[in-house]
């Protein structure tokens, strides 16, 4: 959701070992958000971080009788901290592209990010998930979805990582939990203000 409704604020965190993405969002108009944003790449036992201001834009939105579609643009500037050996702070920059639709029962969402900083090597992660609901919940009740998210995350991991999960989204607050195929686990967590 990186775009709500307006005077909304989302608080956002995605957790797998190798990688995660925390931020705090405002909608300040129907197709804008700026908040903070931090990532965390890790490989080898070394971490790459990402601290960007960032604003989101709702470039299309669909709402049908039975379904929805949303793309989403994004981008964002700030600094890069990478432990090469040494601790080394950069400027950094990223771009992204989230495309969702959706019914009452099924999903399917891809992004890709990529991420740029001077003398170090770029990042880019790539994401797609595809997903159903065992049964169609009301509007305030409990939404349950069974998902498989496959991910490549660029300079991190040498293969795409499969992780299914499970997706529960109740009033304001969605969480996920999953393991991937290699055994790394998968905790995210969304609430909207």
């Amino acid at each position: 959701h990186p775009v709500i409704y307006t005077e909304g604020i989302v608080a956002s965190s995605f957790n797998m070992a190798s990688v995660s993405d925390n931020q705090l969002m405002y909608t300040f108009r129907p197709s804008w958000a700026a908040g903070v944003n931090h990532w965390r790449f890790g490989r080898d036992g070394r971490n790459t971080e990402l601290a960007l201001a960032k604003l989101n834009y709702l470039a299309y939105r669909y709402n049908g009788d039975r379904s929805q579609a949303n793309v989403y643009l994004h981008g964002g500037v700030g600094v890069v901290d990478a432990e090469l050996g040494r601790r080394d702070t950069r400027e950094a920059y990223m771009v992204g592209l989230d495309v969702d639709w959706e019914t009452r029962t099924l999903y399917a969402a891809a992004k890709h990010y990529s991420f740029h900083a001077p003398a170090l090597a770029d990042h880019s992660m790539s994401q797609l998930r595809l997903g159903f609901a065992p049964y169609e919940a009301s509007f305030e009740g409990l939404q349950t979805w069974f998902m498989l998210q496959a991910m490549h995350v660029h300079e991190v991991e040498d293969r795409v990582m499969l992780t299914p999960m499970l997706r529960f989204f109740h009033r304001n607050v969605l969480w996920e939990a999953g393991a991937g195929t290699r055994g790394e686990w998968m905790l995210n967590l969304m609430v909207h203000y």
